[in-house]
């Protein structure tokens, strides 16, 4: 399945659950975003952040993100949830997602410094699943989520990742 993968930022969950509940625009019109095609938050972000981390804080990459905030629900996989068949109508299996950062990643790449964008290019370019990205793209990239994060940071938002099948 390739995932189409849109970073936003906004004030809070709530904010995000009303646009994705009223369902009119997709969240990445709605709200200031970056499209980030297959760059998704739980494996190849990460890396980009620790990537980030190496040269200013010891401090290891948190493993993807804090939490889901889109659907909401009981998810069918839990083991709390009934045991029934699996409804492949059920948006936790047709999606969107959304998912909201921790302030620790988004404060990682506010931290983005533009003499820094050919080295750290060069090593999250060495990550499999960005192999095949151009580097101009992804330095491009790299320089979107740092501005995305600077402004969320300053105005006292969250990063957030809307996941798209």
């Amino acid at each position: 399945m390739d995932l189409q993968t849109d970073y936003f930022r906004a004030a809070d969950e709530a904010a995000v659950r009303k646009v994705m509940t009223s369902g009119e625009r997709p969240a990445a019109e709605v709200f200031e975003s970056v499209r980030a095609r297959g760059i998704d938050p739980t494996v190849v972000l990460p890396r980009l952040v620790s990537a980030l981390r190496e040269e200013d804080a010891p401090a290891p990459a948190e493993d993807g993100p804090d939490r889901s905030v889109w659907p909401t629900g009981l998810q069918p996989w839990h083991e709390e949830a009934p045991a029934t068949a699996v409804d492949f109508e059920d948006p936790w299996m047709t999606g969107p997602w959304v998912v909201e950062l921790s302030d620790e990643t988004r404060d990682a790449l506010a931290g983005v410094q533009r003499k820094r964008l050919p080295q750290l290019t060069s090593q999250w370019a060495r990550t499999e699943e960005v192999k095949s990205v151009e580097r101009i793209e992804l330095m491009k990239l790299i320089h979107q989520l740092g501005v995305l994060a600077r402004r969320a940071k300053q105005d006292g938002q969250h990063l957030y990742c809307v996941l798209t099948a």
